[in-house]
């Protein structure tokens, strides 16, 4: 954590609620985009990102932050935007359970898509933090190799050396997932994968 985004977490620990609303105010733009990147749905996505908020002001002083602030309410925001899909996803299938009517193939379809999106960005999440970052700004950002170099102050070398990375990790959940993993990811989003 740098020491201006330590002074910040401090402040919240502290119940500085200014600090506490200017920090909101400046990163939930970046946040809602993040749960509405799993959830397509920008109302639910608020209310994700707001109990997130409002969980870390109430446990502020017992909460323990390894990584970086930013980091951790983006994890905290995927994780429940996650968990979010996986109750909808179970409601379906419970609503599905008791109704055996003429969309029920449809239905299944449905339900086979959202479980492979949620163990895919599930995966995603899993990769190391600056390759993560190159990654979803890459593919769901849609920016273009120079444009995340000159973003994070890195080689254009590294940035595809990041991307490598990321597809080859995701590359190895074809074992449990076949082989449309890699096709859903490059095509995620925008209909063709970024390359420039």
């Amino acid at each position: 954590m740098s020491p201006e985004e330590e002074k910040v977490w401090q402040s919240i620990q502290r119940k500085e609620s200014r600090v506490f609303e200017a920090y909101y105010k400046e990163h939930f733009r970046f946040f809602l985009l993040a749960s509405n990147k799993y959830l397509q749905d920008p109302g639910r996505a608020q209310e994700i990102v707001n109990d997130v908020f409002l969980k870390l002001w109430e446990d502020a002083a017992s909460i323990t932050i390894q990584s970086t602030l930013t980091f951790y309410i983006h994890r905290a925001v995927v994780n429940r935007s996650l968990n979010a899909l996986d109750k909808e996803k179970r409601e379906r299938m419970r609503r599905q359970a008791f109704d055996h009517g003429p969309e029920e193939t449809a239905e299944t379809r449905e339900m086979e898509y959202d479980e492979l999106k949620i163990r895919l960005y599930r995966a995603i999440d899993q990769l190391p933090d600056q390759c993560r970052k190159v990654f979803t700004m890459s593919r769901f950002e849609e920016m273009k190799q120079q444009e995340i170099a000159d973003r994070l102050g890195i080689s254009i070398k590294t940035v595809k050396n990041h991307i490598t990375h990321a597809l080859k990790e995701l590359n190895k959940m074809n074992k449990t997932l076949g082989p449309w993993v890699i096709f859903f990811v490059l095509y995620l989003n925008h209909g063709f994968p970024r390359y420039i």
